[in-house]
């Protein structure tokens, strides 16, 4: 068995449009690429967006639905902001869902960590305060 390799690379900035046309052509590698190209870059409108990645939670190829989930919780740390209640309300009840369940899990730390990074180090501090494992 041959062994191969690969090499991550991110992939270019994109537009929702980019997204749906590949879509539109079946091309699901071109998606899933433009999917990420629209989330990791500080470039659109972050509703615009939050609208794309919401839609595509709810469509019916697995990876793109679960890469949606991934790219909510990106948009989180690119922009800071969200219309938090109906992102995370849409995360929690996909977490139902087996192929999605982990990475909507990994989005709703995200958005708790970029949106509410204050909360997030009282909890990590309360967190080592109450290990008893650390006490010894």
């Amino acid at each position: 068995m041959a062994h191969e390799h690969r090499v991550f690379h991110n992939p270019p900035s994109a537009t929702p449009a980019d997204v749906r046309a590949a879509l539109d052509r079946g091309d699901l590698s071109a998606a899933l690429n433009a999917m990420v190209g629209t989330a990791l870059y500080d470039c659109g409108d972050w509703q615009e967006l939050q609208e794309l990645h919401l839609q595509l939670l709810e469509h019916d190829d697995r990876q793109v639905s679960s890469l949606a989930a991934t790219c909510l919780g990106h948009l989180a740390r690119v922009h800071r902001q969200l219309d938090e209640a109906r992102v995370v309300q849409a995360l929690r009840r996909k977490r139902s869902v087996p192929h999605i369940r982990g990475t909507a899990a990994d989005a709703l730390e995200d958005i708790e960590i970029f949106l509410h990074p204050g909360r997030t180090r009282w909890r990590r501090r309360l967190w080592r305060a109450l290990r008893p494992w650390t006490w010894v």
